[in-house]
């Protein structure tokens, strides 16, 4: 017997049981097909161009950074020490041995972290964003390590009996893997709420530009479900509602019970038995049903977020201010608008159905012309230059041989021609501005923090040294007598003002309770526009220089940003975010008609850089101010030591070595002909079962990863082992092998006969990827090659051999070509460029007497914007196959839909030519996730195509026949198993038009 409480189950609902049971067999049959869908572990060697690594051990940490990064590490070491044990007491995790190797990882410029459960590790990326994320913060580092931690800590909870139990006694990696089976809104949501619970009013969950597009999603009349919340959006904004809705989530939740101690209890549930889905784990954790949970929680958020408009409507001195729109429909973003005329802007627009990139906008029509297809950084920070016939901004520029790492340079953009140029070879430079007659202003990184500095053709001159700053927005005056200078000192984002004359930083204008986000001038340079928040939501602020008096512009219900003034000074354009959009949107401009603001701080004394003396304010310079909730992070509390700074992490650092690294991540047991028994039995060669032991492992940076294999079978030792390193770029890796084989002989006369073989030898490979452009269009080249040379001999059961070796020798080869390839948020195929595949093998040695295998399959698409704005997809391909055996390969893909069934239709030796075109249509963004079942459905779309084969004969000239065509139609359904990879089910039906004595009509399943 149990009470009624939380923790224990309520069987009120019989429906709800049924559901259960139901979803428990569907979901038992996905977890079968996931192991070998996706959830495969693997280890692999990743390519790193820095060689000099660093390696410091600490209590639970293992640090491994680039030499040079002392400080930045000294950063990240100082917040998980102080953070450790109050997210331990968050998210419950067991046992007192937790260690975390930490990689400081600076390839990439994107700020972001992530932690990984196959060779477990966390990554930190040392650069600071670029946009306001984590303003409240004292840096970079206090927002996301302690935010990974929890990742990290999640990942190690321990369920004991069931199965991840089970994979935990051969590999700890496979038994973390099964915590991140669980859906993405669940391990995101308990990671926000633990950052939200570091510092008063920090986090996603008090960030008002992070909070608004939540309550913005509440007010719209379709609130984000559990279901919703639970799964990452892929055709819907914000992508990242898995966030925002799941840290609100689990708020509600630990509100409701006092603790966090549900996710705990929720975790193991699915760790034991992941198979019976995400809603079985989640009833036995909460005691409620998702059914249940969704309405509890939806209904108390509708009517907190009815009692905040209502507030705010009282408040309104003005009422909600009541813009014109410009522009402003679903999926759109218009964002940081400037002037070029009184009836003109230019802004950065993006959409469902739109391409990103610069517009030229009708003020009176909301018309948008485009000026060029551009990415810029997440903060939109670009500036107009002072004659406007420019605009000044930053992009990231990617890596040609490194995966995902990448280098903020800075560019201009012509806005008469849509012309762009570097402006600077300087990298890491970003929010670029020209002063009018003087040079382009800039911020620059400087590992989690950033300098002020001027941008010459070759190289960037430092004009301020203030440490401790993380710069957001540079912004010449009118005059270029002043810069003003966004900035965020230990959690306090305020204005600065730089003089060009005596470069002196000094500060300018804060809020006692808000951050300041942007800021532009206005013309002439007497008031200054900018958007803050301390109300809670960010609106439009203009200073008067004259008599310094700050008034607010706007009262909206979510937020405003991105204020600027227009050259008559009668309006105000700027972005106000309503549900799914950023509006373009316009107000008069009337600086005397509010009261002037009370709540500011002008020209306070700046305290000591972050930087001084140690890292300790930079990790926790307010923790007595932190909430109670779950503790607070002080240094005592942990019994650990205060912190360490950048000269003693130096001090007791040592080589990076990858060798110390390579124990056995994983030992799993292996079976051999276990499938065999499920099949249909074949008189000849059975080798039986073969067990076994397959071990591998890899070092934290990637350097080297390993696979060794070995199983008796037919009365002897078998394996193979391969070696991959990251040392050099293409990843080289070298397999050798020495196995059974059985295959199925196919006889004139009689039934079909089993014959076994040895097959031993030896092969190499690389694959590398060459990313040549990734802008809004992207061109990539994927290029794969492999040597092999295998010996192989017919064998008994026992093993005995019953002939002398054949030798052979192949070459393998596989590309993949992509040139100017761009997809719309919404478009499920690409709406242009094109993508050519080609795979080929030939024999270079053969045994004395046989035809060598020759294959080589080639194909074009071709993706066409015709109907691009109703994100329809459209695609034409042209196929060619040559090999020298009737499908030696499998090549049913090459087949027509509708001939796929029919033997007598697949390609034989020969040479052949497909060509086809398929039309796609979304129907439906569904776009939303089961938290039953464990599967996230995207989209629903219809489809047409036509296709037709064709044998290429030789003679004279090439000549088509043996033509099989076909056109059909039908439905398709995108899905995310286990919330992974996206993968498309369509049905439909097939006429075949060259139909030799089937019927004409066929369905087809893919």
């Amino acid at each position: 017997m149990c009470s009624q409480s939380p923790a224990c189950p309520t069987r009120s609902s019989r429906a709800f049981v049924w559901t259960l049971f139901l979803a428990t067999l569907l979901a038992g049959a996905l977890a079968l097909a996931a192991p070998a869908a996706q959830a495969q572990i693997s280890y692999d060697a990743r390519y790193r161009p820095q060689a000099d690594y660093r390696l410091v051990d600490t209590d639970r940490f293992e640090w491994i950074y680039p030499a040079g990064a002392d400080t930045t590490t000294a950063l990240f070491e100082n917040a998980l020490r102080r953070s450790f044990q109050s997210t331990r007491s968050v998210v419950g995790t067991d046992g007192a041995d937790f260690e975390l190797p930490v990689v400081v990882d600076p390839i990439s410029g994107r700020a972001n972290g992530f932690v990984t459960p196959v060779n477990f590790r966390s990554h930190l990326f040392p650069a600071h964003p670029t946009f306001s994320f984590g303003a409240k913060f004292d840096s970079w580092a206090q927002t996301v390590a302690p935010h990974e931690l929890t990742h990290a800590m999640h990942f190690e909870i321990d369920s004991g009996v069931g199965l991840g139990g089970l994979l935990g006694l051969f590999s700890g990696d496979a038994s973390r893997f099964v915590h991140g089976l669980a859906p993405r809104g669940w391990f995101e949501g308990i990671a926000v709420y633990r950052e939200s619970h570091l510092e008063p009013e920090a986090g996603r969950l008090d960030a008002p530009l992070q909070v608004m597009k939540y309550r913005a999603a509440l007010g719209s009349g379709d609130p984000w479900s559990v279901g919703e919340v639970m799964h990452g959006s892929v055709f819907e904004r914000p992508s990242r509602r898995h966030y925002l809705g799941g840290g609100q989530l689990i708020e509600h939740m630990a509100q409701e019970r006092g603790s966090t101690d549900f996710f705990r209890r929720a975790t193991r549930w699915h760790h034991r038995l992941p198979f019976l889905g995400f809603g079985m784990a989640l009833w036995m954790g909460t005691g409620q049903t998702p059914a249940q949970l969704s309405d509890s929680f939806l209904d108390e958020e509708k009517q907190e977020e009815r009692r905040r408009l209502d507030s705010l409507r009282q408040a309104a001195e003005q009422g909600i201010t009541d813009p014109t729109v410009v522009a402003g429909t679903e999926g759109l973003h218009v964002r940081r608008p400037y002037w070029l005329s009184d009836s003109t802007l230019v802004a950065y627009a993006s959409g469902y159905a739109t391409r990103p990139g610069f517009y030229r906008i009708d003020v009176h029509t909301g018309e948008r012309e485009v000026i060029s297809h551009q990415a810029t950084t997440q903060g939109r920070t670009y500036a107009l230059g002072p004659d406007t016939t420019a605009l000044y901004f930053a992009r990231q520029h990617p890596d040609l041989l490194v995966p995902d790492a990448t280098t903020l340079k800075t560019h201009r953009l012509n806005l008469r021609t849509g012309e762009t140029r570097l402006v600077s070879e300087t990298s890491g430079a970003f929010t670029p501005a020209r002063a009018p007659g003087g040079p382009v202003w800039a911020a620059r990184r400087d590992g989690s923090f950033s300098e002020l500095v001027t941008l010459g053709e070759e190289r960037a001159t430092l004009r301020a040294h203030r440490p401790g700053l993380r710069y957001k927005q540079v912004v010449p005056s009118p005059s270029g007598d002043t810069i003003a200078v966004l900035a965020n000192a230990g959690g306090t984002q305020g204005l600065y003002r730089f003089d060009p004359s005596t470069s002196t930083l000094e500060p300018w204008l804060r809020f006692e309770g808000g951050s300041i986000y942007d800021v532009t001038w206005g013309p002439e340079g007497r008031y200054v526009l900018f958007a803050a928040d301390p109300s809670g939501i960010a609106n439009v602020y203009a200073l008067d220089r004259r008599d310094g008096d700050v008034r607010r512009l706007t009262t909206v219900r979510y937020g405003a940003l991105e204020p600027t003034l227009s050259p008559g000074r009668e309006r105000v354009a700027f972005a106000r975010y309503r549900h799914e959009r950023f509006e373009l949107a316009t107000v008069p401009f009337r600086p005397d008609s509010p009261r002037p603001v009370a709540d500011t701080e002008r020209d306070w004394a700046p305290r000591g850089g972050v930087l001084t003396a140690s890292a300790d304010s930079a990790a926790g310079g307010r923790a007595g101010a932190e909430r109670r909730v779950s503790g607070t992070d002080g240094a005592s509390q942990n019994g650990l030591p205060s912190g360490r700074d950048a000269a003693s992490l130096r001090a007791q650092s040592r080589p990076y070595e990858a060798w110390r690294h390579l124990f056995p991540r994983s030992a799993t047991p292996v079976l051999r002909g276990a499938w065999d028994l499920l099949g249909t039995s074949v008189d000849g060669e059975n080798l039986g079962l073969g067990p076994g032991l397959k071990v591998s492992g890899a070092d934290p940076l990637g350097r080297w990863a390993y696979n060794a294999r070995g199983f008796y079978q037919a009365d002897r030792l078998w394996g193979d082992v391969s070696v991959e390193t990251g040392l050099v770029p293409g990843t080289p890796s070298l397999t050798v092998f020495n196995g059974p084989v059985e295959a199925v002989r196919e006889t004139g006369a009689g039934p079909s006969r089993l014959e076994a073989f040895e097959l031993r030898g030896i092969g190499l490979g690389v694959d590398q990827r060459f990313l040549f452009q990734k802008n809004v269009y992207g061109t990539s080249l994927t290029a794969g090659l492999a040597g092999e040379y295998r010996q192989s001999r017919p064998i008994t059961t026992s093993g005995k051999a019953e002939a002398g070796f054949t030798g052979r020798a192949t070459l393998r080869s596989d590309l993949t070509f992509k040139y100017r390839v761009q997809k719309n948020i919404r478009d499920l195929v690409p709406n242009t460029g094109v993508r050519l595949n080609a795979s080929a093998e030939v024999d270079v040695l053969t045994p004395t007497g046989a035809t060598p295998s020759q294959y080589l399959k080639q194909r074009v698409d071709v993706f066409w914007p015709l109907l691009s704005g109703h994100n329809t997809g459209l695609r034409t391909s042209a196929s060619f196959l040559t090999q020298s055996r009737r499908s030696f390969f499998d090549v049913q893909s090459f087949v027509p839909r509708g001939y796929r069934d029919l033997s007598g239709a697949l390609p034989g030796a020969g040479n052949y030519l497909r060509l086809g075109t398929k039309i796609t249509q979304p129907l439906w963004y569904i776009d939303t996730g089961s938290v039953m079942l464990p599967v996230a459905v995207d989209a629903l779309y219809g489809y047409g195509l036509g296709q037709a084969q064709y044998r290429v004969g030789s003679g004279a000239g090439p000549t088509l026949g043996e033509r099989r065509a076909s056109v059909g139609g039908g439905l398709g359904l995108r899905l995310r198993p286990f919330g992974g990879m996206s993968l498309n089910l369509e049905i439909g039906v097939s006429y075949r038009i060259d139909a030799r004595g089937e019927n004409r009509w066929a369905p087809h399943l893919r």
